[in-house]
Parts: structure tokens; sequence; C-alpha cells
């Protein structure tokens, strides 16, 4: 079943070979204090040098724009979205055109809740105004009752994968079209999922944890522990542009901590 929903993308091997050799991270930049609750990451391919963030908290119903090094970062409001606790992102088609979105999963639910949860699509743009209007705002409820989630990827046919934080985690899929998620499977990164990220073509899928990471093939046959250099709280991670690089980041838990972004490499 999971073969059926997953192994859909144009086989390609120098695509869907897992790294076998990750280099050791290298600290590349700092996170502005806008971002102090930093709980999602997303490297634009349309728009070279630029990062996408959100915040989990505080700043509800934002997310921010900076370059590769955290620098100039910009907030920009979407039009009427109101979450309660937004913890995944990532880039994908916009519903029904082949323009890029940005996808913001309102999908956390520490006590585990909420009868529903909400992903929201905002249009790329060169340069974004203040405010924004959604491209499209989808619904999602969990067929075995309400989750908490910090981890969802786009995949390229347009499906939202979504991974509970939980041990073994359950990842989800959900259509535009289909209210319901259906379930796929269940994974054991080596911790407490964070964040997670889809290589460019969907053949891999990285998942990181409070402490390191693991890449995982698509039909997941196979996986590959990456160690990382520990931050205070890592949660954000994306693949950078060809995904045989990603960085991650982390939240500042307490005043005065640097937040560094890292960067990985495929050796």
């Amino acid at each position: 079943m999971v073969a059926s929903v997953l192994l859909c993308f144009v086989a390609n091997t120098a695509w869907g070979e897992l790294c076998r050799q990750w280099s050791q991270a290298e600290h590349v930049g700092d996170l502005q204090t806008q971002l102090q609750e930093a709980s999602g990451v997303v490297a634009s391919r349309q728009f070279p040098g630029r990062l996408y963030h959100i915040n989990d908290s505080g700043s509800a119903g934002l997310f921010y724009i900076t370059g590769m090094a955290g620098e100039n970062t910009q907030p920009v409001e979407i039009a009427g979205f109101k979450p309660e606790d937004t913890e995944g992102m990532s880039l994908g088609a916009c519903p029904g055109s082949r323009t890029s979105c940005l996808y913001i999963g309102d999908i956390g639910d520490n006590d585990k809740t909420r009868r529903s949860i909400e992903v929201v699509a905002v249009e790329e743009m060169r340069n974004f105004p203040k405010t924004v209007q959604p491209k499209r705002r989808l619904s999602f409820t969990y067929p075995d009752g309400p989750h908490d989630a910090e981890s969802m990827a786009v995949r390229p046919d347009g499906a939202i994968l979504i991974l509970t934080k939980e041990r073994p985690a359950k990842l989800f899929q959900g259509q535009p079209n289909q209210p319901t998620l259906r379930s796929i499977t269940t994974l054991d990164p080596g911790g407490l999922p964070t964040d997670m990220a889809l290589s460019d073509d969907g053949t891999r899928l990285l998942v990181l944890t409070y402490t390191d990471a693991m890449e995982y093939s698509s039909d997941f046959k196979e996986q590959r522990k990456i160690r990382l250099s520990f931050l205070q709280q890592q949660e954000s991670v994306t693949y950078l542009p060809g995904s045989r690089s990603f960085i991650y980041t982390t939240e500042r838990l307490l005043p005065g901590l640097p937040q560094w972004i890292m960067r990985v490499n495929c050796e």
C-alpha cells in the first residue's frame, strides 16, 4: 500500500538514492529576534537565496522571509488566517495551477483536542506586500481522532503528508478535495519528529528530531540516520535546491541564546 501511494514519481536513480555520507553540520547564519519560536523553514526554488519561516506561537497568521543567512527578516500577514499552532511548512504547486505556493500547516495540537486542522496555500511572489490573500484554505480531520503534529510536506502531485509527533509516528496523507486524512504507515526516526521535508522529486523524506535526523527512501525500505550538531530545540528543516544539502534551525529556549542556521551537505 505504501509503495502504491508514494512510488508514483518518475524513477531516477541519481535522485532516489539516499545520501551515503553527510558532512558535519556547519553554522551558516542566525535567525533574528522575530523568530524566537521558529517551527518551520522552507528554501524557495523560484527565488534563489530566499528562506521562509514560521513561529509556532506569538505571531499567529504571519510568515517571514529572510536571506539564506537569516538576514533582512520581513513579516507577511495572511489575511483572515487565525491559526491555533502553526508548525509545518512546505512548497508545492498551487491548487489548480502550476505556480508555486507556500503551504503553512496549522497542525499543532499539544492537548490532542482539535476536531480539525488547517493548511493554507499562499502563492509565491517576487515582492510580497505586507498582507496577502491565501490562494486556498484546506481543512482536514484524522480518521482515528486528534493527533499532535509538527511535520508537514507537499508531494509533487499535490498530496499533503503529515507526520505525528509521537513514537512511533504516524504518517498521514491528505488530498485537497478529501477532508479526511488517510493513514499511510508508521515511522520511528529515533526521537519525536519536529519537522520533515521531501526531496525535490519526492523520492526521499527527511525527518528531523530534537537531536538528529533520518532520511528515508519513498518506499521506506531504506533509511539512514544523520548525526547532527545539537541545537537547543531544533524544530525546522528543509532540503536546499537540488536536495543534496539541507538546513535546520532552532527555537530560542532561553533569552540570549543564539539561534543558528546549520547546513549539512551530501559528500
